[in-house]
């Protein structure tokens, strides 16, 4: 568990004492639409994937995928170029199956809808995954996440189809959560509204994925966070632009990690 430097309480009365609220009317100004890049390379020998997007200007709005885009992937050594879905607009899948592999830097290049702009990456490593802890919740069961010794970010899937009654109580068979472990004090995240618990029953097979971020990764997960999961606590940070490290135009984030993951079913 990260350390947390204690607020004192009497200046946690303060600050609720002199806030008030006031009704104000805001005109937001919508940007053009940017292109949003989405791509995490992993050590896993697979196709490897990337999405592509036009950005958004309301919270409702689904985002449109951007189609016969130019990608590439590059460690210097071997190149690999992304092909268009055409089943899915947006979504890109290489040519071949690769994995990413540390100690390499890797450089991403994009040329889409008039813009050719490049990031680059580099892989850390990842810690083991801990012994699962699951507990008792009401007359289901619930997992307890714990941090990792590093920075990371973890998917945890459930799926519960061995249980019908559940599937139809639930609105589906399946389910997914994310965690994350950041080496940063934030008193919004400390102060965050509570996260929804996903109740399981027995039966249920869980997968965990562990991935790996790097310094500069954990960054821009950490300014995500301040504009979605960690807004509408006590201490909420101004907002302001999410970084990326594309440079002409492009948005989002281009990332190597490590993965480690398991399975089990819950018994």
């Amino acid at each position: 568990m990260k350390t947390l430097f204690p607020f004192p309480f009497g200046l946690i009365v303060l600050i609720l004492i002199i806030s008030c609220e006031k009704q104000t009317s805001w005109e937001l100004d919508k940007s053009e639409k940017f292109p949003v890049v989405e791509c995490i390379l992993t050590n896993e020998l697979k196709y490897q994937e990337i999405r592509l997007y036009f950005s958004v200007n309301s919270l409702n709005e689904d985002p449109v995928g951007i189609r016969d885009a130019i990608i590439e992937i590059t460690d210097g050594n071997m190149s690999v170029t992304f092909l268009s879905d055409p089943l899915e607009p947006g979504h890109y899948i290489s040519a071949i199956p690769f994995r990413a592999l540390a100690g390499h830097i890797y450089r991403l290049t994009i040329a889409s809808e008039g813009i050719a702009d490049t990031a680059w990456a580099e892989m850390t490593g990842v810690s083991p995954l801990d012994v699962i802890d699951i507990a008792p919740f009401d007359t289901l069961f619930h997992i307890i996440y714990h941090d990792s010794p590093q920075a990371s970010m973890t998917e945890i899937h459930y799926d519960w189809s061995v249980s019908p009654s559940y599937c139809e109580k639930y609105g589906s068979c399946l389910a997914a959560e994310v965690f994350y472990t950041l080496d940063n004090i934030d008193a919004a995240k400390e102060f965050a509204p509570e996260r929804l618990i996903i109740p399981f029953p027995i039966g249920t097979e869980i997968i965990r994925r562990r991935y790996s971020l790097s310094d500069a990764h954990q960054q821009f997960i950490r300014a995500v966070l301040l504009e979605t999961d960690w807004r509408g606590g006590l201490f909420d940070a101004e907002q302001g632009n999410v970084p990326t490290n594309f440079h002409h135009g492009i948005h989002g984030w281009f990332a190597l990690s490590s993965v480690v993951s398991d399975t089990i079913r819950y018994e």
